[in-house]
């Protein structure tokens, strides 16, 4: 009886070390993950770039700009053809 348990035990044991060295090696991954100071280099990138973003003309000041250039030019372009014409 007891040598059976006995074999019982080393089968069992056999299963924990191979279950063992599946979760060292995933330990081991682990402690190659970035750092803190990587992360907090990392989230300066992002609010330097969340920044700049914040910065740039939407498309309502593009469509602005682009229609007010229009105006001017068209506006231009009339008035030198008309002083062009009276004399």
């Amino acid at each position: 009886m007891i040598e059976q348990r006995v074999a019982r035990l080393e089968d069992d044991m056999k299963e924990v070390k191979s279950s063992l060295k599946i979760i060292e090696a995933a330990v081991s991954e682990i402690k190659h993950l970035p750092k803190m100071s990587d992360y907090a280099a990392l989230k300066a990138d992002v609010s330097e770039m969340k920044g700049k973003l914040s910065n740039m003309p939407n498309t309502w000041t593009i469509l602005g700009i682009v229609f007010t250039t229009w105006a001017l030019g068209s506006g231009l372009l009339i008035w030198t053809l008309t002083n062009l014409i009276k004399k």
